[in-house]
């Protein structure tokens, strides 16, 4: 009988951890007031380090007039992944982290991220809003690497499809190996 309990335990806990739901938690991005990261100098580029959720942080840098946004754990030196939009491009204030709640602590797999982009043509068709899905590292040293692209101006209920993105292709997809999903009823959007 005693077995029969613990192996009941066993299942209810490993059942409600497989169907956890997922959970957004958000953090802001204000480069006005996240602390600068590495120097560059003479370079035009700019980096900033900025608090997340629960231990995390991200990394964002900027140069060519296009931005790059890295989630990570809080103080963990990476190499970053160096992936952007082809046009010029701006972020918005505010990250959306997608993960689950496991032993009380937040657990994050995906961040999504509004960027504003420019073609540069000075014309408003030339403009964009793309909800930019990241994978977050699930372990020490793991890169982060875009794996969906929302055309934020066309695609209804943008957000949701982005979180849908998040929360069923973060888990596996490898950012060696396979190529962000693309979603827009027009031309592809490219990475």
């Amino acid at each position: 009988m005693r077995h029969l309990i613990i192996a009941g335990v066993f299942v209810t806990a490993f059942a409600a951890t497989a169907s956890a739901e997922p959970v957004s938690k958000y953090s802001d991005i204000d480069l006005e007031t996240c602390p600068q990261g590495q120097d560059f100098g003479d370079e035009p580029a700019y980096e900033a380090i900025c608090p997340g959720p629960d231990g995390w942080e991200l990394r964002v840098m900027e140069g060519d007039l296009r931005f790059w946004v890295e989630p990570r754990r809080a103080g963990e030196q990476t190499e970053m992944h160096f992936q952007t939009l082809s046009s010029f491009n701006n972020v918005h204030t505010k990250a959306e982290w997608r993960g689950e709640v496991a032993a009380g602590s937040f657990e994050p797999y995906a961040m999504i991220l509004r960027y504003f982009t420019d073609s540069g043509m000075g014309e408003e068709s030339g403009k964009g809003n793309v909800l930019v899905v990241t994978k977050v590292p699930a372990t020490p040293g793991e890169r982060s690497c875009h794996i969906g692209y929302v055309d934020a101006k066309a695609v209804e209920n943008a957000n949701a499809v982005a979180q849908q993105i998040a929360d069923t292709t973060a888990d596996t997809f490898d950012c060696e190996k396979h190529t962000p999903l693309t979603v827009t009823p027009g031309e592809p959007l490219l990475p």
